[in-house]
């Protein structure tokens, strides 16, 4: 693979998952809100989803993760980013409260560690959004995208830990 083709990958890996990845991100910003799940308890007894997924949180992810996708329609003058771009998001989002939910049916709690699920449960949602907006992902695209949203989700996380706006690392 040469370099030309290697900086096509890493473009489109960006241009399709950085409204995801902002998505999933921003609702880090909200300390408190209303519980999606009203703090009610599966056929199990467990919660839901969890305090940590909440109105607020699902708000200012979608309208962050669309102001992206609002500026590439911006720059581009193409009004088709839409399309795939508004499924992504609400993937994204959809995806990062099944990965809770299937976390509190293995008895994980809010906060608790699951490597891997933590941070691609967004990320299979958003591919599926894309999909389903018509976009036919290329292959190296979403292993690559794979690779980075893994990196990028342990870095970001650390810093958000540190930065008081999570209170764990992961």
């Amino acid at each position: 693979m040469d370099g030309n083709a290697l900086i096509g990958i890493l473009y489109y890996t960006f241009m399709y998952y950085l409204p995801a990845m902002t998505a999933n991100a921003t609702p880090v910003f909200i300390r408190r809100g209303r519980p999606i799940d009203a703090r009610k308890t599966f056929v199990d007894g467990r919660r839901i989803l969890g305090d940590g997924k909440t109105y607020e949180g699902l708000i200012v992810g979608t309208y962050f993760g669309i102001t992206v996708i609002l500026a590439y329609v911006i720059i581009a003058g193409n009004i088709s980013y839409f399309y795939w771009g508004i499924p992504s998001v609400i993937g994204a989002l959809l995806g990062d409260m099944l990965g809770s939910f299937i976390k509190r049916r293995l008895d994980i709690p809010r906060g608790g560690k699951a490597f891997l699920l933590d941070q691609l449960d967004f990320f299979f949602g958003a591919t599926i959004g894309i999909i389903i907006g018509g976009v036919l992902l290329d292959i190296y695209v979403i292993l690559c995208g794979l690779i980075i949203i893994v990196a990028l989700h342990v870095i970001t996380n650390r810093i958000a830990y540190e930065l008081k706006l999570k209170d764990v690392p992961w």
